[in-house]
């Protein structure tokens, strides 16, 4: 027996949402679908699993936004940013590294 999906994962503001999606949609469905196919919830198991996928994604992005927030408070508010890139120069280029992650296809 064969199974079909498609699914449309529209990234937005980049493509490592998508990405994510993907990738983890396909390892989730790869690693139960036999299972769900002989107790016949493959539509309830489907719905879990985009679930539990967008959960994952935006947990991994939390992290992301608490490293960012721990080091912007080292970084006086009201310094302006060539400034900062002098005083504080290993912190303001993981900020910028940071950017792209917290990101990263979600709006």
């Amino acid at each position: 027996e064969r199974f079909y999906a498609c699914a449309v994962c529209d990234g937005h503001d980049g493509a490592s949402a998508a990405t994510f999606a993907v990738e983890n949609i396909k390892y989730y469905i790869d690693s139960n679908l036999e299972r769900w196919l002989q107790n016949d919830c493959v539509e309830t198991k489907l719905k879990q699993c985009i679930l539990h996928t967008d959960g994952n994604f935006f947990e991994q992005r939390r992290k992301y936004v608490e490293e960012k927030r721990r080091i912007k408070v080292q970084i006086p508010d009201d310094m302006k940013s060539y400034e900062a890139s002098q005083q504080y120069p290993r912190e303001v280029a993981r900020l910028q590294e940071l950017e792209p992650l917290i990101s990263g296809g979600c709006t």
